[in-house]
């Protein structure tokens, strides 16, 4: 072997040894190749060198600060040797290269970044392919010195001149190692200098994204999303990452630059989440699945990295890293739950999986910390979320815990500590937690949201004497307190006053309900003051108005209504606060269209109130309505939306998989109102020609929650009835074509008792609905008369005589003479219009849509984004002029003569508004809580059949109502092991199992006594008081007839059949006692006194009995909160008074009925949603 061969291989021998980091072999190789090739100086004095800053480094790490700095002084000694190899090589060669790289890493180690820089050629891009160009193969280690002068050029000028000028001088670099042309470039060194490289450029790329922000171009967002691709497929990375290889090395998850740098990928995915900004995936597919599919692999790496080198802190300090990371991941949640993204878009487990992950992360980010109240009150929300409530209570416990006991100590120590909870956060929480049990706990939990709302005032106050408002009665307070953000105590003041109302609603104690009604509207009041910038808020108006409501106060309500539906925040002109909920769709807002619509009822403004029903379902059942999304452009909601129609343009039910639950029960709930006001104005028969379609509502929106196997849904028996061509037809086919038969009685469910108003004489033919879609017409002329009627009724004046001279109606004979007097005025109303021809219809074909496309966001229609079908315009009437209106010029701002009005609902607003996370529920539960909804459909149904007559087809729909309600009986069974979950409703505002069989029994109950059947309504009335004691359907019908059984209408016990005389035989006399005791008499309800020498007898013992019976069940129901404002109730308790010789008792509760009858809506209040006060 000749020298030169040998010279030769030594220097491959030492190329090898530095690719690979085995500087051990150097220093030999090094003293062999000055042997064998003396003539190669620059080799050599580079190879020394690099060995000599490897030690360095080696060194700083290990030794002290004086041993370091004169390792330092030994480098300073090889500048000038390397510089001069620099200086003497005229052309571009690969010694020469290496030591240029070479001594610009000498001063990087020195801390010198622009010495650094300014020994590499300016562009080394152009210098590696000046030494590739010539045919020269590049040496091993010259490949490794390229890409470390890469990094070394971008680092130093990093440090100097800005993040954009560093990645302009990496970016060809970075493309030129991404991808490895052969596997002799996968050494070590390679990998380590192009791994450092790439996750510079990445981190470089990832901070000009987070600094430009929306303004940000696509291109940056693509190469930065590439470079951080690129560094995570390195080999060097992926020998660490769990998720891409089975290796269980840590080098991933180790402390430096690959955590750091897994954090900045995490940080810039979120950003582009966060942002609204353009995501541009990898490869073609879904662009929301890969982004999640991307996101939850660096989240876990990033989780892992992070717990894997905290520290448990000490008890006086907290791990504020790890606290970052929860906010992050949380904050990403959030968005990732709301209304823009689908199920779909999170594979297998959809949203539920993504939340479930989120929790396992901040559990085991609680092993990390010390009592963190953060995780605590995120893990409060992350189980609220999940509808898993009892979880979030105890967090929330736990929570408030904490906070006052730090308070505590450091109220004890005298100064403040860092370990306080912010005061606005710990408020926020507070309202929170009010809001969760107000709308999703019953009854059984409204002592808990008491409990807190006292919690919540006693954080007000305490915050010092005059820091702090208090409500006043006017609802006028002015915030004096600097540190509650106005945002904060306007929500404090929402949560406070509702909080209240809902304990008003439960409370047995009477006394105390106007106090807890008046405190309530106080609060609510205050937290609408303009000062604290929240007068249109949606949620407070709403609550407020649900309270003037109830307290009767009807022109208030109406007026808050009113404002809250044309207010421009509601309609998305309004930029809101980021901490606000968004109500901008329109399925959000069904709850005050219906609250409307109800207040117009309580007045008999009952065409006005169909008109609203009808114009609002037609809107929300649309598969083009919104969902309360919210966009920061036209591009994002491209992006991010979903079609809701399918090629053939028929609806598709997808739109309402990801409704919340809430908004469907809204939804049909309306819809049984606007059945119950075409019962008011045509009739029970008409209604049922409409039932159809309110099954057919249930059926679209309840589409894909899975109670029906896959054969049996093409026949949905159950959730239509059958079509036919007209007329009054039954739910099942066997029982189409029932005779009608008409009855009076005394004591039948009454107006309102289940949510419809009473039957009427009158032919199928006469009961025609007109089917166009109505306009919305709450105008100021609609409010004429308001406050004509009298305020609160909470005294004897204020409704006994009305103010236009009527006399009150019967109260006792609500279900005929007040709704035939209803219908009566609807007719006379209706006639009166028909006297004004001057007035014109609405005319379709004038109907024009006004171009906004060149107007701004701000100044667009709210029905910019509608259609121009012809039902969404109506004429105004025209303009008074002498000459004929059509000679005259349009008024301003209308192109029309005469001009035409906007009657469509708004569309929501396109600003970006952050949207609240929607409760979850499971699927068990949605299932139950919908075959619940379900058996109160058919139950309705039911009542419009029996107040039409036909008892055949009212039993044909209560036996549909019992098949779901055994449905519902066996998901519980299922569901649960202990016999009491049949009768606790749990979470969600669905009623328990038990509860549904009683409101079974009791409209069993019901068609049994329209049929004169007393004794078997007697028995379906006990049936259900044995499955719900307090239920108020069955307590007063069966109350009802114990007092006829008292008053004589009713034999003490059931007769036999076999006993009762022909009908031809019987007498006048005798016709008119049996017409007594099937409860069918028409004359006084007031019964002769029984003889004296019969009160020891068994019969009379026994009517005393039922007496003392009814008194004693209606008189233990209206001291409860669900029957304080019963009328029926309260009418039956004061018969009970009556037959008891308490006269004066029972004149004060008949003056009572008078004032809950007087402004009584068709529907009762509770029916405008399951959420209580909460929107």
């Amino acid at each position: 072997m000749t020298v030169i061969t040998k010279a030769r291989r030594y220097i491959e021998l030492l190329d090898t040894a530095r690719c690979n980091g085995n500087w051990h072999e150097v220093p030999d190789i090094l003293r062999k190749i000055s042997k064998h090739a003396p003539t190669e100086k620059a080799l050599l004095l580079v190879a020394e060198t690099e060995l000599q800053i490897v030690n360095h480094v080696k060194k700083r790490s290990e030794s002290t600060t004086s041993s370091a700095a004169q390792d330092s002084e030994h480098l300073l000694g090889r500048i000038s040797p390397v510089l001069s190899v620099i200086e003497e090589g005229a052309d571009v060669t690969q010694n020469t290269f290496q030591a240029q790289v070479c001594l610009s890493w000498l001063h990087w180690e020195l801390s010198e970044p622009e010495l650094a820089a300014s020994y590499l050629p300016q562009d080394l891009h152009n210098v590696v392919s000046l030494l590739s160009g010539n045919g020269e193969v590049l040496s091993p280690w010259t490949e490794v010195c390229i890409v470390k002068a890469g990094y070394l050029k971008g680092a130093a000028l990093e440090s100097l001149s800005g993040v954009e000028v560093a990645v302009e001088a990496m970016k060809p670099l970075a493309a030129r190692v991404s991808i490895p042309t052969s596997n002799a470039l996968l050494t070590p060194q390679y990998l380590f200098w192009s791994e450092r490289l790439l996750a510079k450029t990445a981190g470089c790329t990832g901070k000009i994204v987070t600094a430009q922000g929306s303004q940000v171009t696509e291109s940056t967002i693509e190469f930065a999303l590439q470079s951080f691709r690129a560094w995570a497929s390195h080999c060097e990375v992926k020998q660490g990452d769990p998720a891409s290889t089975t290796d269980s090395s840590d080098a991933s998850a180790k402390s430096g630059p690959k955590a750091s740098t897994w954090r900045a990928y995490y940080d810039l995915l979120s950003h582009i989440l966060q942002k609204r900004l353009p995501y541009i995936p990898s490869s073609e597919g879904p662009k929301q699945a890969q982004l999640v599919s991307e996101f939850r692999r660096v989240e876990t790496i990033c989780e892992n990295a992070l717990l894997r080198n905290a520290k448990f802190p000490k008890a006086s300090s907290s791990n504020h890293e790890v606290e970052l990371w929860v906010e992050q991941v949380v904050r990403n949640w959030q968005i990732l739950c709301g209304p823009e993204w689908q199920d779909a878009d999170f594979g297998k487990g959809g949203r539920d999986a993504l939340s479930r992950n989120v929790l396992d992360i901040l559990y085991r980010a609680a092993t990390k910390t010390f009592h963190s109240t953060l995780i605590l009150r995120r893990l409060f929300q992350v189980h609220s979320a999940l509808a898993e409530f009892d979880l979030a209570m105890r967090a929330l416990e736990t929570y408030i815990h904490l906070v006052d006991t730090a308070k505590a100590r450091a109220k004890q120590a005298g100064k403040p500590t860092k370990e306080i909870e912010d005061v606005n956060t710990f408020v926020r929480t507070l309202s929170d937690g009010i809001l969760l049990v107000c709308c999703f706990g019953t009854y059984q939990r409204a002592e808990k949201a008491k409990q807190l709302t006292n919690l919540l005032e006693h954080a007000l106050t305490s915050e010092g004497d005059d820091k702090c408002p208090s409500p006043q009665l006017n609802g006028m307070s002015s915030p004096k307190n600097n540190e509650l953000l106005p945002v904060t105590l306007a929500g404090a003041y929402r949560a406070i006053g509702i909080g209240l109302a809902n304990w008003s609603r439960w409370t047995a104690e009477t006394e105390t309900r106007r106090d807890l009604q008046n405190s309530a509207i106080s609060s609510l009041e205050a937290s609408l003051a303009e000062e604290l910038g929240q007068d249109m808020n949606p949620a407070s108006i709403f609550a407020l108005s649900l309270m003037l409501a109830e307290t009767r106060d009807l022109g208030g309500a109406i007026d808050r209504v009113r404002l809250a539906l044309s207010s421009a925040d509601v309609m998305g002109h309004g930029l809101l606060n980021s901490d606000q909920i968004s109500y901008t769709g329109e399925r959000d807002l069904v709850p005050l269209w219906h609250l409307l619509a109800l207040l117009l009822t309580a007045r008999e403004e009952f065409e006005t109130a169909n008109h609203i029903c009808e114009a609002v379902l037609d809107t929300v059942m649309a598969g083009d309505t919104h969902d309360g999304k919210t966009h920061s452009g036209e591009q994002h909601h491209e992006k991010y939306s979903h079609p809701s129609t399918d090629a053939g343009g028929k609806h598709n039910d997808t739109v309402f998989e990801d409704t919340e639950l809430r908004k469907k029960e809204s939804m049909l709930e309306l819809r049984m109102t606007q059945l119950s006001l075409i019962e008011v104005l045509h009739g029970p028969e008409a209604a049922i020609n409409h039932a159809e379609e309110l099954l057919g509502h249930f059926g679209r929106v309840f589409a894909n929650i899975g109670f029906l196997e896959p054969d049996q849904k093409q026949k949905a028996e159950h959730l239509a009835p059958p079509r036919s061509s007209g007329g009054v037809r039954s739910i099942r086919g066997s029982l189409f074509g029932r005779k009608r038969v008409q009855r009076d009685f005394d004591h039948e469910s009454g107006f309102g008792m289940d949510g419809s108003s009473p039957p009427r004489d009158r032919s199928v033919s006469d009961c025609s609905v007109d089917g166009s879609k109505p306009p919305i017409q709450v105008t100021d002329e609609n409010m004429i008369g308001f406050k004509e009627r009298p305020q609160t009724a909470m005294t004897r004046s204020s409704s006994f005589r009305l103010k236009d001279g009527r006399q009150p109606q019967k109260l006792h004979r609500r279900e005929g003479s007040i709704g035939k007097a209803i219908r009566h005025r609807s007719l006379e109303r209706h006639s009166k219009s028909q006297l004004h021809p001057h007035k014109p219809q609405p005319d379709p074909t004038e109907a024009k849509v006004q171009d906004v496309s060149t107007s701004p966001p701000y100044m667009q229609s709210p029905t910019a984004k509608h259609n121009g079908s012809v039902s969404a315009r109506q004429s105004l009437p025209p303009v008074a002029h002498n000459t004929k209106y059509t000679k005259e010029p349009p008024p301003i701002g209308h192109r029309q003569q005469p001009p035409l009005q906007d009657i469509r609902l708004p569309t929501a607003g396109r600003h970006g508004i952050q949207a609240k996370t929607s409760t979850r529920f499971s699927k068990d539960h949605i299932q139950r809580q919908a075959l619940g909804l379900l058996t109160k459909i058919w139950l309705f149904v039911a009542g419009l059949y029996r107040r039409a007559g036909l008892f055949e087809d009212a039993l044909g729909s209560w036996n549909e109502a019992k098949q779901q309600a055994q449905r519902v009986e066996e998901l519980v069974a299922k569901q649960e092991s202990s016999a009491k979950a049949f009768a606790d409703p749990g979470w969600g505002g669905a009623k328990s199992s038990d509860e549904l069989w009683a409101d079974v029994y009791a409209e069993r109950g019901y068609i049994s006594q329209a049929q004169s059947q007393p004794f078997e309504a007697m028995e379906q009335f006990e049936e259900a008081l044995i499955y719900f004691p307090d239920h108020i359907r069955a307590t007063v019908g069966l109350a009802n007839l114990l007092l006829d059984i008292w008053e004589q209408k009713l034999p003490t016990e059931k007769p036999e059949v076999s006993s009762l005389p022909d009908v031809s035989s019987l007498s006048l006399s005798t016709l008119d006692v049996s017409l007594h005791g099937n409860g069918m008499a028409k004359g006084t309800s007031k019964p002769a006194p029984p003889p004296l020498d019969d009160k020891d007898s068994p019969e009379y013992l026994d009517r005393l009995a039922a007496r003392d019976r009814a008194y004693g069940l209606l008189s233990a129901l209206t001291k409860l909160g669900t029957a304080w404002d019963d009328s029926e109730a309260w009418f039956a308790l004061a018969r009970a008074y009556e037959h008891s010789g308490q006269i004066q008792k029972a004149k004060d509760v008949l003056w009572w009925c008078i004032d809950l009858e007087d402004r009584r809506p068709v529907r009762h209040w509770w029916n405008v949603g399951s959420g209580g006060y909460v929107l």
